[in-house]
């Protein structure tokens, strides 16, 4: 079987939707309050354009697609800035979208991107917070490729990066650490799967993955950089090795493969 492969990516800018944070929010107007709020837009801003589009920006393989999910109803001014930023790079697009279901409107991100008659599609998820080092998209369709071949051309399967970097800004402390996490995290977990699956890489919780698929975890390098801040949905757990770097060694894998040093992060 001939297989040819699609590599998509999502990652939401807020979203207003009333199956997502519902657990803290009772309507869809107070929702929207916290969302848009000024302050919140301006972290959120701040790390997207410092941090997470860049990180896109400088993948060594640009043979894939981005889609920016964010809200219909989101401020003009905020909208406006946001299109200015992804406008002008080929591969990002944003998709403004009204207040369906969670994951329906997920599935519609992903789905936005035509098949282009491809066999498999390579599909991950990224935070707008966050980032991935810049061999990703390059070294994640290589291992594809190789796991196909051992799982078959009709199996999916999940391909999770577990070591890389948390920035922890909490009130007064600040911290840069190192970590190798024993369950899927959010940031860059991949499904792989034919075409016509249907499924995507949200369609369960990150830590859970392996319940549903089978899960190669990748540890070869440092994957990623995950901030956690006051604006954080979830509440972010280490849940493996931390802390064995000396910030020395930190920086120097910082600036080999995400082209960002300690200082810059402290500064972010």
């Amino acid at each position: 079987m001939d297989r040819k492969t699609k590599t998509v990516g999502l990652l939401r800018f807020s979203v207003l939707t009333p199956t997502y944070y519902s657990e803290r929010f009772k309507t869809l107007e107070e929702t929207a309050a916290h969302l848009f709020a000024p302050e919140r837009m301006a972290l959120r801003f701040r790390l997207f354009e410092e941090l997470c589009l860049p990180s896109l920006v400088r993948q060594s393989d640009q043979a894939f697609d981005m889609v920016v999910l964010t809200a219909e109803s989101m401020p003009a001014q905020y909208l406006e800035r946001l299109l200015d930023l992804i406008e002008p790079l080929p591969n990002i697009h944003c998709l403004p979208v009204g207040t369906e279901n969670h994951y329906k409107l997920l599935q519609k991100g992903y789905n936005a991107i035509p098949k282009d008659g491809c066999s498999h599609r390579i599909l991950f998820r990224l935070d707008d917070d966050d980032a991935l080092d810049k061999d990703f998209v390059k070294r994640t369709k290589r291992i594809a490729a190789g796991l196909m071949k051992l799982n078959g051309p009709r199996t999916p399967f999940i391909i999770a990066y577990n070591r890389g970097f948390y920035v922890r800004s909490t009130g007064e402390t600040h911290e840069i650490f190192d970590a190798c996490e024993r369950a899927p995290l959010s940031t860059g977990t991949t499904l792989v799967a034919p075409a016509g699956h249907g499924a995507n890489p949200y369609r369960f919780n990150h830590r859970k993955l392996a319940q549903h698929f089978n899960t190669y975890s990748d540890i070869t390098v440092p994957a990623f950089i995950r901030t956690i801040h006051g604006d954080n949905k979830s509440n972010p757990a280490q849940m493996g090795l931390t802390h064995k770097l000396k910030e020395a060694e930190i920086d120097k894998l910082l600036q080999a493969h995400f082209d960002t040093t300690l200082d810059r992060l402290r500064v972010l």
